[in-house]
């Protein structure tokens, strides 16, 4: 009885086992050992489509060239996944054309063969995108609607989908697959498995990845399409972009379309993605093609910007259209009432002129340029922003010209007009951004020294490459710059003549200029220029420079005139973030973070602990009222108290240390005397940096370094009086002659 139940049992094992069996489909064949299962059906997918959109800047530069020149690039069309929702091209020296070639389109400039040529090309779009997921279907392989073109089918030079390899490699991986999902898995998974090859010695066409199991990417996308070729699914190559915000690219990436079920279905073996699409992917082009062609032996190079918008800001720019009155755009700073923005555009303008300030605007002054403009129809846009900092002043024209980079991107002529050289700096944001304006003239004017706008002037150049650049010293008036600019683009005045109607002296900056500076000048300004273009702006590398220049001032306060301050480390450091808010919110910063250190340091006091630990609490303590004074400088629109972080914790804890132990010892008459002098002095520093220049002095000439430490080095060997210890000892000095 026992034996018959184990062979019941036995018996009930095996039928169950192969029941198991028969339940679980066997795998996709293995092909050199790699083994493809079948996708999974209930992937995650999104609940609602991705949408973004984006704003893509193709900058060309092409060299002079005396013979015929011709350029053209594809650019996307609209279609279910994305919609092109402007274009925008830049007037140029060289005749634009569209060429419609379906499914792509084409944009190009021609250069007829009169003079030689050069300049740059800058072409723009906005598009919408969104993400796409599709199921591939159910069918059998035979049920595949036939292609809308056959040569979709058909092999070609790089594309061997007829090769005897790649044959009978599809053959492997389809043998017991029946349906077009199937297959279609089968295929992808199998290209998708491959490595990426590197270098130039990566392979590109479908037989090399195939045989070296590794290629370019679009090597392995190439290698994609013939296999479905092989495979009787028609398939083609997609050429677009991987859009990241911010970034610049000259590259293109490569996926794959095939024909399934009677529509285009995506497929990135690079990216895996399977019948799926991300929403920063953009189509450019179909087919085995080059993003731009030109012609043969042109100077020749490009860059594609790449910027991510919101839909507000297009909605916005699409509720103010050109007009012939002028239109206050909105504001780009929390203190509204220092960055103001104003626009004129005509109908139909004849060129484009952007004022850049760091003056307030006054009303009449704009009616009246406005109004010359809309008479000789010239579009014209008014950026300003006022502060007492500089370091304020150039960050501010530097946002509003990013925020406006459109329109100074496209302009014919720039007119910059600044206290000192913040406009010059400002510009250098479009070096950073690697924006030629070779097409453009620059007018810059401020108060800064001939030999200082020559170098830096050089550095702008090198970066821009405009097709002129003129300084103006001193700065001049608006009006005057306006004038100048008129005479210039409608009479056709030269630069140079046209400033002189106007009392100004100008100053060309050219090629030659930048070619003619002494060899060690040469190489600062190339110096820069890789800083700027590493985007590092210039401002902190002047701000590094000019604080040896702070220090040496120290040293002759405390040393020469003899003024005692709390240390030499405090006066300089807070001297240099006094460069960075201004005097009179500097000022009031260390005031507020003083006088209420100094307080809580009394409280303190009564827990007796020691100096290390007692530091260690201040420093917390400062740093709570660093960010209080923040969030009331963003409550209050504030622009100051929104850097307050510029003033070192730790420096400001030893002032309050030193404040409160000089309080104790001698006294809070003698504490609020050194805190004074402590402020005198970094106020006394900050108008001989900022009136007299020093910053871009320094960053144009570092040599005067060498001038400074060796006047450090002869004040720490003197070892007679100060001069306020002159003053002290007169009085003692007179009663002894008068008792000889």
């Amino acid at each position: 009885m026992a034996r018959g139940v184990v062979v019941l049992a036995a018996v009930l094992a095996m039928a169950l086992a192969s029941a198991v069996a028969a339940a679980v489909p066997e795998p996709t064949p293995a092909v050199d050992g790699r083994v493809f299962s079948p996708p999974d059906d209930a992937a995650a997918r999104p609940r609602k489509p991705t949408i973004q959109y984006w704003t893509v800047t193709v900058s060309m530069g092409i060299e002079p060239t005396a013979t015929a020149a011709s350029v053209r690039m594809l650019v996307p069309v609209s279609d279910g996944r994305q919609a092109v929702l402007g274009r925008t091209v830049r007037p140029s020296a060289f005749r634009f054309r569209e060429e419609a070639a379906p499914p792509n389109q084409w944009v190009g400039w021609e250069a007829p063969s009169v003079k030689p040529q050069k300049g740059t090309i800058a072409y723009s779009y906005t598009v919408r995108t969104t993400d796409v997921w599709y199921e591939v279907p159910h069918i059998a392989l035979t049920e595949n609607p036939p292609p809308p073109d056959p040569v979709l089918l058909q092999p070609s030079e790089r594309i061997q989908s007829a090769d005897p390899a790649i044959a009978r490699r599809v053959a492997a991986l389809t043998r017991d697959t029946t349906r077009l999902d199937e297959t279609t898995w089968s295929l992808f998974q199998y290209a998708a498995s491959f490595l990426r090859g590197e270098g130039a010695e990566a392979r590109d066409d479908a037989v090399a990845v195939l045989n070296a199991e590794q290629g370019s990417p679009s090597g392995r996308a190439r290698l994609l399409v013939a296999l479905f070729r092989a495979a009787k699914i028609p398939a083609r190559l997609v050429g677009g972009l991987r859009l990241e915000d911010g970034e610049r690219k000259r590259a293109t990436i490569t996926w794959v379309e095939a024909w399934l079920g009677g529509k285009w279905l995506p497929f990135d073996p690079v990216g895996g993605h399977y019948a799926t699409l991300p929403a920063n992917y953009l189509t450019l082009y179909y087919g085995d093609l080059p993003l731009i062609e030109h012609t043969a032996k042109l100077g020749f190079q490009y860059d594609m910007l790449i910027h991510q918008v919101t839909r507000q800001a297009l909605l916005a720019q699409e509720a103010e259209p050109p007009t012939t009155t002028i239109n206050r755009i909105r504001e780009t700073n929390l203190e509204t009432e220092r960055v103001q923005t104003y626009a004129f555009y005509a109908e139909k303008p004849v060129a484009s002129v952007v004022l850049i300030t760091d003056a307030p605007v006054a009303p009449a002054v704009i009616e009246r340029i406005a109004a010359d403009a809309r008479e000789r129809s010239i579009s014209v846009v008014f950026l300003s922003a006022s502060f007492e900092s500089r370091y304020f002043r150039e960050h501010s024209l530097q946002r509003l010209i990013a925020s406006n980079f459109a329109a100074v991107a496209e302009a014919h002529l720039l007119l910059v007009s600044t206290r000192d050289e913040a406009g010059l700096y400002a510009l250098l944001q479009l070096g950073e951004h690697r924006v030629a304006l070779r097409d453009a003239r620059l007018v810059v004017a401020g108060g800064f020294p001939r030999s200082v706008g020559k170098v830096l002037g050089a550095v702008l150049y090198r970066l821009v490459g405009p097709g002129e650049l003129v300084l103006v010293n001193p700065q001049a008036p608006l009006l005057s710059l306006w004038n100048m600019a008129r005479a210039n683009l409608i009479d056709g005045v030269p630069m140079v003549e046209a400033a002189s109607l106007w009392d100004l002296r100008p100053q060309v900056i050219d090629a030659d200029d930048v070619r003619g500076l002494a060899g060690f000048r040469r190489g600062l300004v190339r110096a820069w220029s890789a800083a700027v273009l590493a985007q590092v702006p210039l401002q902190a590398i002047n701000l590094i420079l000019v604080l040896p220049v702070i220090a040496c001032l120290v040293v002759i306060f405390r040393s020469v005139i003899g003024i005692e301050t709390f240390g030499t480390f405090a006066p300089v450091i807070v001297s240099l973030a006094f460069l960075m808010t201004g005097l009179t919110w500097g000022v009031t910063i260390f005031c507020v973070i003083v006088g209420l250190g100094v307080v809580l340091r009394s409280a303190l006091q009564w827990l007796r602990i020691q100096l290390v630990a007692r530091l260690a609490v201040l420093i917390a303590l400062v740093s709570v009222m660093m960010a209080g004074l923040t969030v009331v400088g963003a409550y209050l629109g504030v622009g100051a108290l929104l850097n307050v972080s510029i003033f070192p914790m730790v420096i400001m804890s030893n002032v309050i240390e030193n404040f409160t132990t000089t309080q104790v010892e001698l006294g809070t008459r003698e504490a609020i005397r050194l805190t004074r002098n402590t402020l005198a002095v970094c106020a006394a520093c900050y108008l001989a940096i900022e009136g007299g220049g020093l910053q871009s002095i320094v960053l144009s000439f570092p040599e005067v370094l060498i001038l400074v430490v060796a006047l450090e080095i002869a004040i720490g060997k003197w070892r007679g009086l100060r001069l306020l210890e002159y003053l002290r000892f007169s009085d003692l000095g007179r009663a002894d002659r008068g008792g000889a």
